[in-house]
């Protein structure tokens, strides 16, 4: 049997759009995404109002801890640990942004429930089953 030459295409041109059902049934938390659509403004006596967001998107996802999850940072004389996460959210969802917030609202790990990240990157690739979003956590 020949094999595929220069040219030839190995995957169906449905093999994404078949596999893409099998990676939303495996995402076991849920989240919430938003994006800021105005700044914060800090009031004249220090208070500080948050700015306007609006939802991008609400669902599920699968939230994975990357293997080189932990950075520490200096800030003043404390160190901080910061992790960094994979968000994986289902394909065909509205168009994500760098910057967009996700907000943990359900996981079998109770430890990611109300954790708070920044998108900082997002995947894209010929093949996808899942929008992947590399994330940090945030503190709001």
């Amino acid at each position: 049997m020949p094999l595929a030459g220069v040219g030839s295409n190995i995957f169906h041109p449905a093999w994404s759009a078949f596999h893409r059902p099998a990676a939303t049934a495996s995402m076991t938390a849920e989240c919430i995404i938003t994006r800021q659509i105005s700044p914060g403004t800090t009031a004249t006596d220090g208070t500080w109002t948050p700015g306007t967001t609006t939802t991008i998107y609400t669902g599920v996802c699968r939230v994975v801890a990357l293997p080189t999850n932990e950075r520490i940072r200096v800030a003043g004389e404390a160190q901080e640990t910061h992790r960094r996460y994979q968000v994986g959210v289902r394909y065909d969802c509205t168009t994500l942004l760098i910057d967009d917030l996700v907000d943990i609202t359900v996981a079998v790990d109770a430890g990611l429930v109300a954790k708070k990240l920044r998108v900082t990157d997002i995947a894209y690739g010929s093949e996808q089953w899942q929008r992947n979003l590399v994330c940090d956590e945030r503190e709001d």
